[in-house]
């Protein structure tokens, strides 16, 4: 049956196990697990003592009792290490996983069905299946995989670049994507995300943004103070997820051609 699901490539996760996985994370994550509830999965991050985003991920509680975060971006192993750190005393361990990861149809969104060797991801109108080594010899589908990050980027679904942490919450939507609580208490980098959301001085945001296709063989060069986080060319049109100021205007020329702001993500 998973054969038929078009393969998308490799998901780098963290499980998270041990009597106190879930006040762990609790107290580094920016999102709040309180609203996490077996079987299912949410948006959250790991910010950096100045508010920049360390970790971006679908956080899921499958029913078993431990968490596994699917990581969006990053270094899986200098995830793991950094957060280890603040391990302490909690009765918690944090592993490295490989996934293999196939498209599936339609499943209610923030859903997280365990099954035999996978996970399943509920995405609304598609699903993120989540297999174990096994699935590894699958052939990968590059037009799957392209849709994928199209319908990614329309619903304003970043994932991080390699390297330091450079985005502050906001840049990231992670209001949109409900990934940082703002009442919860205290935890890493809370105190920044608080201020730029009641005080403001935010100055970037996330935006679509469509226009004509580069030539071929170039890649989208955007203005400067722009940061492309993904971008998808099909049929001669490009969208593309990027992170720009906040009074970015409805029109931007890149590389001589006109790109339109289909959306604006997070005030």
């Amino acid at each position: 049956m998973t054969r038929s699901c078009p393969t998308l490539g490799h998901a780098h996760c963290l499980a998270i196990e041990g009597a106190d996985a879930r006040r762990f994370a609790q107290a580094q994550f920016s999102g709040n697990l309180d609203a996490l509830v077996p079987g299912h999965w949410q948006w959250n991050a790991w910010l950096s003592p100045q508010g920049r985003v360390r970790a971006l991920m679908h956080l899921v509680d499958a029913g078993d009792g431990n968490l596994l975060a699917v990581l969006r971006g990053g270094d899986a192993q200098e995830i793991r290490a950094a957060l280890a750190r603040f391990l302490l005393r909690a009765r918690a361990t944090l592993a490295v996983q490989a996934f293999e990861c196939l498209a599936g149809g339609p499943a209610a969104t923030g859903t997280a069905v365990r099954e035999v060797g996978a996970i399943v991801l509920g995405h609304g109108s598609r699903s993120l299946r989540l297999e174990t080594a096994a699935a590894a010899a699958a052939p990968r589908d590059p037009a799957a995989r392209m849709a994928w990050r199209l319908e990614d980027i329309r619903r304003g679904w970043p994932t991080l670049p390699r390297g330091e942490p450079q985005f502050l919450p906001p840049a990231l939507g992670l209001e949109h994507l409900r990934a940082v609580s703002f009442d919860k208490g205290c935890y890493p980098g809370q105190e920044i995300a608080a201020r730029l959301r009641y005080r403001g001085g935010q100055k970037h945001r996330l935006y679509h943004l469509r226009g004509p296709a580069p030539p071929a063989g170039d890649g989208p060069t955007l203005p400067k103070g722009i940061t492309c986080l993904d971008a998808v060319t099909r049929e001669g049109t490009t969208d593309m997820l990027a992170v720009g100021p906040v009074d970015l205007p409805q029109e931007i020329t890149v590389a001589d051609r006109t790109h339109r702001v289909i959306t604006a993500f997070d005030p």
